[in-house]
């Protein structure tokens, strides 16, 4: 586990010294948030959770969890996702 945190840290402390996009580096996900009617997420490893109040991505490092009404998968692929809906929350974990 203490191998884990340095390793992340080391992650972190390379993005920011080479200006590289954190997502490129760490494969953490990556949002684009469209106001509070759309997320695209990049980097995702999947669902884990989906009903049209909640949805939850696995986003390899971290999950994120999206929480509001009438949210619908759009579109998928291997490693792209768009998400429509009237979002209320996004939670990391």
């Amino acid at each position: 586990m203490k191998n884990d945190s340095k390793k992340r840290s080391l992650v972190d402390k390379a993005v920011d010294v080479f200006d590289l996009p954190g997502e490129v580096i760490s494969g953490m996900p990556k949002l684009t948030v469209t106001g509070n009617r759309r997320v695209h997420i990049e980097c995702h490893k999947g669902i884990l959770e989906y009903d049209h109040n909640a949805i939850v991505v696995n986003g390899g490092s971290q999950l994120v969890k999206l929480r509001g009404e009438e949210l619908e998968i759009c579109s998928m692929t291997a490693d792209e996702l768009l998400i429509k809906g009237f979002i209320v929350s996004i939670e990391f974990d």
